[in-house]
């Protein structure tokens, strides 16, 4: 596999769930979600709470849903890991393959997992909403790998040697990274053959369905 720049020494970008299972996420949602409820609850105790008229129980209700959708795009998306496959929860759906059935893992917007179905239906390419990359970001790890002459003024040792520092790609990079090595290491190991299951989260559908469909009803009954 291609060397990532990263090695055992490193404080890694996955963590461990209490329940055994690796968890690979972004910092950033998580950041997104909490100063977005912070700011929701402002608005409520500052115009909401105090009004207690009917443009106060549109705006609760508005804020409902929207925090619902802030939730399952920002909060929820997550990827765990275990010793029998990944489990991909995505805003509205989730989905879990066993290492057998994993094929590849790539990187576009999003991570992306080629995942094997059962027959007649062709493999499925299952989007990480956890773990995208922007443009920019691939664009600056691509740089950072490319080849580039030494510098020479100050680092004597680098314009004799001609070395540079190894690269270090993003986040992103070094986890999709992880996880193709954990699924290689799997199917070497033996792992048996599976095939995607996917479900609907309903309980985010109806989180976010319900707020929103008062506040339909109190916009058409005014």
């Amino acid at each position: 596999m291609q060397d990532t720049g990263w090695s055992a020494s490193d404080k890694t970008p996955w963590k461990l769930a209490d329940d055994g299972r690796t968890v690979f996420r972004l910092v950033s949602p998580i950041v997104i979600w909490w100063a977005w409820v912070v700011f929701a609850i402002v608005i409520l105790a500052l115009v909401a709470i105090p009004a207690h008229n009917y443009f106060s129980a549109e705006l609760a209700a508005g804020l409902a849903a929207v925090t619902a959708l802030v939730y399952a795009t920002a909060m929820r998306p997550s990827v765990f890991a275990d010793d029998d496959g990944v489990s991909v929860q995505n805003p509205l759906r989730d989905h879990r393959v066993g290492w057998g059935g994993l094929g590849d893992v790539y990187i576009g917007d999003m991570v992306e997992f080629s995942c094997a179905r059962s027959a007649p239906r062709q493999d499925k390419t299952i989007y990480c909403w956890a773990l995208y990359s922007s443009r920019r970001a691939r664009l600056r790890a691509r740089m950072r790998t490319s080849s580039r002459p030494s510098l020479v003024v100050g680092f004597a040792r680098e314009a004799t040697a001609g070395a540079r520092e190894p690269s270090r790609p993003d986040t992103v990079g070094l986890m999709a990274a992880e996880l193709r090595r954990r699924s290689v290491a799997a199917r070497d190991g033996g792992a048996p053959a599976a095939v995607l299951q996917s479900s609907w989260a309903w309980w985010p559908v109806a989180a976010l369905l319900l707020p929103a469909a008062v506040l339909l009803s109190l916009v058409l009954a005014r």
